[in-house]
């Protein structure tokens, strides 16, 4: 099996709450975009992402792009302050409207701000 070129670390808040842990299992509900987040996430640590898996929004935030049957979803992430091998992910929703992602993105800049702080 292939080494990993990172390690995935899901933000937890100050308070030890696993919120994104807990978005991304709310939006699935288990089902099988499960799955394909996982091997998308898996395809980003080992470097072998295809152009479409992501993009960068500036200032340090990306996002993973999955979509599953008609439906498209976010992850938003960060490297490690040092660009160390650590992909941190900071917020996930279903993709609607532009005003609904621009507050997710917005959520996972003062996220990532707060993690930043912590460590």
């Amino acid at each position: 099996m292939e080494k990993p070129k990172a390690t995935w670390l899901l933000y937890t808040s100050a308070s030890g709450e696993q919120v994104v842990s807990n978005e991304i299992h709310k939006v699935l509900e288990g089902g099988p975009p499960l799955k394909e987040l996982g091997s998308l996430m898996t395809r980003i640590q080992l470097g072998k992402c295809l152009p479409r898996d992501t993009g960068s929004l500036g200032k340090g935030l990306y996002e993973a792009r999955l979509s599953y049957a008609g439906n498209e979803y976010r992850l938003y992430y960060s490297l490690g302050p040092q660009e160390e091998h650590v992909l941190l992910g900071l917020a996930f929703h279903q993709k609607g409207s532009q005003g609904a992602q621009d507050r997710v993105i917005d959520l996972a800049r003062k996220r990532l701000a707060d993690w930043l702080r912590r460590i």
